[in-house]
């Protein structure tokens, strides 16, 4: 990838919806990489790039055609993927999967099942990804794609996610993801099979949040 783009789209991540932490380091063979994770420890501390305030023009990272392999899965919505010279955290946008629990708190019903079909469609996989932008966490929210199609709209398919119930992201079409969440809960499937007992993973950390 050439420094310019790369440049843009440093820029580019530091601007979009918010304030975003992005670091910028040289590797021993002079190549400039981006991130929104710390470097590894092994090498020298990154620098962080300087905050801009967000322009209300800031459009997304533009992700069109670019490559990334899955380097980890943390839970049903949550991946660590790397591109060329860019490592990026991203928070699978337009849902929300039960939360896998932290500390003594033990996750809700459904979260290992929905981290394992997670990791069965994209663990050490090449993706692309649709970005919206910057999430909590400083993470880049996308929809995610392999050869499969949307894995996003699949783990809503399988009942291992709703359709998220906080803010929408700006730009995305949620219409398919509705649908999905709907037939999904007609055939008590997944979460949907708990019923009365089903709990919204956005009400489950507002009742335990970390400390």
């Amino acid at each position: 990838m050439a420094p310019i783009v790369l440049s843009v789209l440093m820029v580019t991540l530091a601007t979009a919806t918010g304030w975003a932490e992005i670091y910028s380091w040289t590797d021993p063979s002079g190549i400039k990489h981006f991130s929104n994770v710390q470097a590894p420890p092994s090498t020298p501390r990154p620098r962080i790039a300087k905050e801009t305030r967000p322009s209300p023009k800031a459009k997304p990272v533009k992700t069109t055609g670019q490559r990334f392999k899955v380097l980890a899965v943390y839970d049903g919505d949550s991946i660590k993927v790397k591109g060329s010279n860019l490592t990026l955290m991203v928070r699978l946008v337009g849902i929300d999967a039960p939360e896998t629990g932290h500390g003594k708190i033990p996750g809700q019903p459904f979260s290992q099942k929905s981290k394992r079909l997670l990791k069965k469609l994209v663990a050490g996989k090449k993706v692309t990804l649709k970005s919206y932008g910057i999430g909590p966490y400083n993470r880049q929210l996308a929809e995610v794609f392999t050869k499969g199609g949307n894995v996003n709209l699949k783990l809503l398919k399988a009942g291992l996610a709703e359709v998220y119930r906080g803010k929408t992201a700006k730009g995305i079409d949620l219409a398919r993801y509705r649908q999905a969440e709907a037939a999904a809960k007609r055939s008590y499937k997944g979460i949907w099979s708990l019923g009365y007992r089903y709990q919204s993973p956005r009400l489950w950390r507002k009742q335990h949040p970390r400390r």
